[in-house]
């Protein structure tokens, strides 16, 4: 069966065909290896636990996908079950095998994955982007792939140009995946990485991150020469320190500095001269 040519947003049953079940095998859990390019990277210790409990109670219900890799079985999807599995004490688990190619493993790890929400939006990312780097396809093709829309893997993808302290910490958890695309609407790595420290430390939403972004913008976008110019030349004209502090397009406060009274009343006049 061809499993490349199929959408698949459908799951892993319409992959295999609608007898999944059929042709489970008990195997060592010895000879079963770990896909080191796993799409996901880490695993939450808490519904790890709640698996390994699971699994001492009543074994596991559900095989795990492997191919054969040499005198062994290297794992399509399961990872997180053959983690539970090992650390539960089972010396054999059931499995279901399938002789299939590099990208078409990839293709159902990953939608397994997807469907089950079990990546974090940074292995997402990396995930999207090693398909694409290593089997050649354009986020279209990977799109149609995984049955999600262009857009979805764009906008994932955008996410690894974040600094990676930022991306760290979407990686555990500290900022979402809309805090994360929010703060790619300030252009400069320093100050993305300033706002970050403060969403987290300040806990705000996505919604009070956005108004947070917002307002930088607007600053940077009216914090033109042209207002550093007029500033300097107030200066020359009044003889002291002058500072222009725009709050919006069309307002803003000007702060003039004197040091004595002497100096306050030659500013006046000035002005209304």
């Amino acid at each position: 069966m061809s499993l490349k040519k199929k959408g698949l947003g459908r799951g892993l049953e319409a992959l295999l065909g609608e007898n999944e079940r059929e042709g489970i095998e008990f195997v060592p859990i010895d000879k079963i290896i770990p896909n080191p390019k796993q799409p996901r990277e880490t695993l939450n210790p808490e519904t790890l636990q709640e698996l390994i409990d699971s699994i001492k109670n009543v074994g596991l219900l559900q095989p795990i996908l492997v191919r054969p890799k040499n005198d062994l079985y290297e794992i399509i999807a399961g990872e997180r079950r053959y983690h539970a599995a090992k650390v539960a004490g089972l010396k054999e688990i059931p499995v279901i095998i399938k002789d299939i190619d590099d990208q078409t493993a990839w293709d159902i790890a990953l939608t397994e994955n997807l469907q089950r929400e079990d990546l974090n939006p940074i292995e997402k990312a990396k995930a999207f982007q090693y398909y694409i780097e290593t089997f050649n396809v354009t986020q279209e093709e990977l799109a149609e792939r995984l049955s999600i829309s262009r857009s979805e893997v764009a906008n994932f993808l955008r996410l690894l140009q974040l600094p990676p302290e930022i991306q760290e910490e979407v990686r555990r958890g500290n900022l979402t995946y809309g805090h994360a695309r929010t703060l790619l609407g300030v252009d400069d790595p320093y100050i993305q990485k300033l706002l970050a420290q403060k969403v987290i430390k300040e806990k705000l939403s996505v919604r009070e991150t956005e108004d947070l972004v917002k307002k930088k913008k607007v600053k940077e976008n009216i914090d033109l020469p042209e207002i550093r110019s007029i500033e300097e030349k107030l200066q020359r004209h009044l003889g002291t320190k002058v500072k222009i502090q725009p709050k919006s397009p069309n307002k803003g406060k000007i702060t003039i500095e004197y040091k004595s009274m002497e100096e306050l009343e030659n500013i006046i006049k000035l002005f209304l001269d």
